[in-house]
């Protein structure tokens, strides 16, 4: 998934442990274009004590391994990956029985030290990583913990709303040049929460610009419905035209190479070819002059083949006497 967007829809715990329920929504974030749809793989005991508030909602959540299998492949089958968040190592261990290649460890778990270490032992191939809320000594030994995984780290929190500033996203630059020389196989990513639906793309936008190439965003199937964590959701139309605004984002964002032309396009190749203008004389040049910027410059002409840079014509010693404005040739200096 390198140098790509990888956009994935969150479902989190909207699916409300209904397995029809979840398929409408795998095929919604099917339809609307979304690279991967992520649930919470919960079982109730992994996440709180029974006299927790939301013991009970926690448990209406959990399904059975073969209904989660079938949800991976339905999700396949639509051309989407199913990726699910694990909390212990029974959720941990029902994604690796059903064949799942990418899981999540939330940000309430980036310290659940003995979890991590069983992610690492595990056939999983690759990790999100929420460091939403993280230090950075926590993430760092996260990672240490996960060296062996291919990671995404996922900035990004859910505020109820999150306001536009506590993003925060600047920090990734950061992050991204400490992970750097401790991780050769990372990417990173942002997950979005915004208080005003209006600003998802300008958001996630930001975020590429930033150097995110994983996009998390939720999706339910009706803000109206108020399903599970509708809050920060988009409708699967909404979805869709978030897709499309992040793709064309991306797509106007380009790759950098490292070269003289930094890889730029053939249109700005002509554009650059048409917009230069010819070495031209400012004055009256005499034979066995030596060309400076005192006594050439720049200017449009009605000459073909002219010079266009100055620096192959500084310094040189001209043949014959040019006049003011005449385009300096290749004949006419040594």
């Amino acid at each position: 998934m390198k140098n790509r967007l990888n956009i994935i829809a969150e479902i989190a715990q909207g699916f409300e442990g209904n397995f029809e329920q979840s398929k409408l929504l795998i095929k919604a974030a099917a339809k609307a274009g979304a690279d991967g749809v992520k649930f919470q793989l919960v079982y109730a005991d992994e996440l709180a004590t029974t006299d927790y508030q939301y013991y009970s909602l926690f448990k209406e959540l959990e399904m059975e391994e073969a209904q989660w299998k079938l949800l991976k492949y339905y999700a396949s089958s639509l051309g989407t990956q199913l990726i699910v968040d694990v909390f212990g190592e029974k959720s941990l261990a029902t994604a690796e029985n059903i064949g799942i290649d990418t899981i999540k460890v939330h940000g309430t778990d980036i310290t659940n030290l003995g979890l991590l270490e069983a992610i690492s032992s595990s056939s999983i191939e690759k990790v999100i990583l929420g460091v939403g809320g993280a230090y950075w000594g926590e993430i760092e030994k996260a990672i240490q913990i996960l060296k062996n995984k291919n990671l995404v780290l996922l900035c990004g929190f859910q505020g109820y709303p999150t306001k536009t500033a506590d993003n925060h996203i600047g920090r990734m630059n950061v992050i991204k040049e400490k992970v750097n020389s401790i991780h050769s196989s990372f990417q990173m990513g942002f997950a979005d929460h915004p208080g005003e639906e209006k600003f998802a793309s300008t958001i996630c936008l930001v975020a590429l610009g930033a150097g995110a190439e994983v996009i998390e965003k939720h999706l339910t199937l009706g803000k109206v419905m108020e399903l599970e964590d509708f809050e920060s959701a988009l409708n699967p139309d909404e979805f869709q035209e978030f897709v499309t605004q992040l793709k064309t984002g991306k797509h106007a964002f380009g790759r950098y190479i490292e070269e003289e032309d930094f890889g730029m396009s053939e249109a700005e190749k002509t554009y650059r070819k048409n917009v230069r203008r010819d070495v031209v004389a400012q004055k009256e040049i005499t034979q066995g002059e030596t060309l400076n910027t005192k006594n050439v410059t720049l200017k449009r002409t009605a000459k073909m083949e002219t010079i266009k840079r100055l620096e192959l014509v500084l310094g040189k010693i001209v043949k014959n006497t040019i006049q003011k404005n005449q385009p300096i040739l290749t004949k006419d200096i040594n």
